[in-house]
């Protein structure tokens, strides 16, 4: 026998199975990763799916791993935002503006020179003041849009230099919020909407004046209030019409247009509640004529 023959021969030999086995490691090895891959990919399908391509109006829900026998409900759909429309108030045949009147003794006056009114405001309430923590009673706007608060909301700013911005120092305190906001648009267009109120209707009056108003209940959510017919937070819109009220700057005069101020009245509904008659007369004092 030829020894170096068979040592070639079993040389040969043992250098392709070596081979096969090579191969069948990778190949092992590529199936293995190939479904991992393949797990990796539907796993991120199921939890990662992008909120854009979900139906407007849906929560996300979280594809319960599979083997387990708890399936995850996914949170109720919340309500759209609503929007509706607001009413130039339409004064009665005959109507005239109510004589000019002062503000009770110890109250403030926040007025507008723009759109032309004037509120009385109580002791203790006020816009938050930006230089300190006290409540502004007294000031002129032009075209603005004041917030003003009831006592409970002061001090309003955090003393903290490190904070950004200046906030509310206790944001779940009690306190009612009145906000005054004018509105300007041409008669030939639609009126702007207001979200997540109600739908005013007109027969009513505020201080004298013909309003259109609606009350209703939300609940407040981070950043949004949600509607709800059984929600803990109450409030009311009012628009009242603004006759004397002169177009902005940049508003093009050569149409005809129309004026209101939108009044909302927000807060929980027992501390609302607890303001009725201070709210009252708050409202009682509007003049569309300073």
């Amino acid at each position: 026998m030829n020894l170096k023959s068979l040592n070639v021969k079993w040389a040969l030999a043992f250098a392709g199975a070596a081979v096969v086995g090579v191969v069948g490691v990778v190949l092992v090895l590529t199936l293995m990763r190939g479904g991992d891959e393949q797990a990796t990919a539907q796993s991120d399908g199921a939890t990662a799916t992008p909120l854009a391509t979900l139906p407007a109006g849906t929560v996300e829900a979280t594809v319960p791993v599979e083997g387990t026998t708890t399936p995850i409900t996914p949170a109720p759909t919340k309500r759209p935002a609503e929007h509706f429309p607001m009413v130039v108030p339409t004064p009665p045949v005959g109507f005239t503006l109510p004589a000019k009147r002062a503000c009770p003794e110890g109250w403030g006056k926040i007025s507008d020179d723009g759109v032309v009114y004037s509120i009385c405001v109580p002791p203790g309430w006020g816009m938050p003041d930006p230089d300190s923590d006290s409540p502004v009673a007294n000031a002129v706007l032009h075209y603005g849009n004041p917030e003003i608060y009831s006592p409970e909301a002061f001090p309003w700013l955090e003393r903290d230099e490190t904070a950004v911005g200046k906030k509310l120092s206790n944001p779940d305190a009690a306190f009612v919020r009145v906000v005054l906001f004018p509105a300007t648009w041409r008669t030939d267009t639609p009126a702007p909407t207001v979200s997540n109120t109600c739908e005013a209707k007109q027969g009513t009056s505020i201080a004298g004046l013909p309003a259109a108003a609606c009350e209703y209940r939300y609940d407040r959510e981070v950043g949004r209030r949600v509607s709800n017919p059984q929600g803990s937070w109450c409030g009311r819109q009012i628009f009242v019409s603004l006759p004397s009220a002169k177009p902005p700057e940049w508003f093009s005069t050569d149409k005809s247009y129309s004026a209101v101020l939108g009044i909302v009245v927000a807060g929980r509904c027992e501390v609302v509640e607890h303001y009725r008659s201070t709210l009252s007369e708050m409202l009682s004092t509007l003049q569309v004529v300073p």
